[in-house]
């Protein structure tokens, strides 16, 4: 189940993480909005993804909202990044798909010296996740020359509740955890390029000693990182690689010691641009005898703008759950194609449909197709070019698929 939702998130056709930043340029105050409002409605064969006719399919209606602003006013930078989305079903034994992202964050200094702050309110409840992550981070980095250092202190407090296999729903209360860490860090910068080391130090402390099955889940990780980074006008790239050492304090989970990585590329050249992704990360789980899962994301994207107005999309990913620990795992295969049009006034319609085919924690197959239509507004304070690249760039990755291509 679970891969379905990660991959869907990243790879569905038009998907776009809105961000923010503010534009530097003169000493005097400058302030860039841009915002999109997208509705979307359509129907799916599998809306909680189970084997055989699980629920039944549904038709659905669901609205997504995102906006981006910053100010920047000398050595001083200000921003806000926000998502919400809904997805409601016809179907009443469906579950509603509802979620939302507040990003606040300030900086001020320049190359020499910066310092910034931000902070992240998250929220997602679905038919198989309920999650709230309310995240403080600072960071300071300083540049000499061709050399950046740079250190980042975060704290967290987490709620997380899933499905499992045990009570067949949630468990009666979420695991709540909180998160300390700290990531310093040292890279070379020569030109569009730039590599470098880093390692992330955390430690995650449960509210409660013990959770529903009497396992302790206190750990502490040291996660050391190679990393790279490329930008010109037509490609940019991203290449990370670690090796993730963690302890848990319960006997009966083995400590992890796994190499992860995350490598991304874009390439434009009009009228066609490529998207490629390649992920393994871990992440937390409530299932009962896994201390982490390893969730291993690929995913491709390609666009051709066939005319100024009308573009195809195609898109093709996988995704695969590995519960440590047990020999369970799930795998979702998701393809798809569509198409947007411009139909002026800001305004742009998308029409898309998906396939998923995949093996679930059980074992058992299942598969659903997803056929929608969508209308989408963009506002803005400046040129509809300017707006993209503000929501493109800033604080927030990740925000899900708010924005509408």
């Amino acid at each position: 189940m679970r891969p379905l939702q990660v991959f869907v998130m990243m790879v569905c056709l038009g998907a776009s993480g809105p961000g923010l930043a503010g534009e530097a340029g003169s000493a005097t105050a400058q302030h860039e909005f841009a915002a999109s409002f997208r509705l979307r409605g359509g129907t799916d064969t599998n809306p909680e993804f189970s084997s055989g006719n699980g629920i039944g399919g549904s038709t659905f209606i669901g609205s997504e909202t995102a906006l981006a602003a910053g100010m920047k006013d000398g050595d001083a930078a200000f921003g806000i990044a926000a998502e919400g989305r809904a997805l409601h079903y016809a179907n009443p034994l469906a579950t509603p798909n509802l979620g939302g992202k507040v990003i606040l964050r300030g900086a001020l200094g320049g190359d020499d010296l910066r310092i910034s702050a931000t902070t992240t309110i998250a929220d997602a409840s679905s038919y198989n996740l309920r999650s709230s992550d309310v995240i403080q981070a600072v960071k300071a980095e300083m540049k000499r020359g061709a050399i950046k250092l740079f250190v980042t202190a975060e704290g967290a407090r987490s709620s997380l509740n899933q499905t499992n296999a045990i009570f067949q729903d949630f468990l009666p209360g979420p695991h709540q955890y909180m998160r300390g860490s700290i990531v310093p860090g040292i890279s070379l910068v020569r030109g569009k390029l730039e590599v470098g080391v880093s390692a992330n130090l955390s430690v995650r402390r449960y509210v409660d000693e013990f959770d529903d099955f009497g396992y302790r889940r206190d750990n502490e990780r040291v996660q050391p990182f190679l990393f790279a980074r490329y930008e010109d006008s037509s490609v940019t790239a991203f290449a990370s690689v670690s090796r993730l050492h963690g302890r848990w304090h319960d006997v009966d989970f083995s400590d992890v010691n796994r190499t992860l990585f995350d490598a991304n590329l874009s390439w434009r050249a009009a009228p066609f641009k490529i998207d490629l992704a390649a992920s393994r990360r871990a992440s937390e789980t409530t299932f009962p005898i896994s201390p982490i899962t390893i969730d291993s994301v690929y995913s491709a994207k390609a666009s051709w703008q066939v005319e100024p107005k009308l573009a195809l999309l195609a898109s093709l990913g996988y995704a695969e759950t590995e519960y440590l620990d047990s020999p369970f795992s799930a795998q979702t295969l998701t393809y798809g194609l569509g198409f947007t049009q411009d139909i002026g006034d800001d305004l742009t319609l998308g029409v898309d449909v998906i396939r998923a085919q995949g093996t679930l924690l059980s074992g058992a197959r299942a598969d659903a197709i997803i056929f929608a239509s969508s209308l989408t507004k963009r506002f803005s304070s400046s040129s509809k070019k300017a707006a993209l690249q503000i929501l493109k760039r800033g604080l927030g990755r990740g925000l899900g698929r708010g924005l509408g291509k």
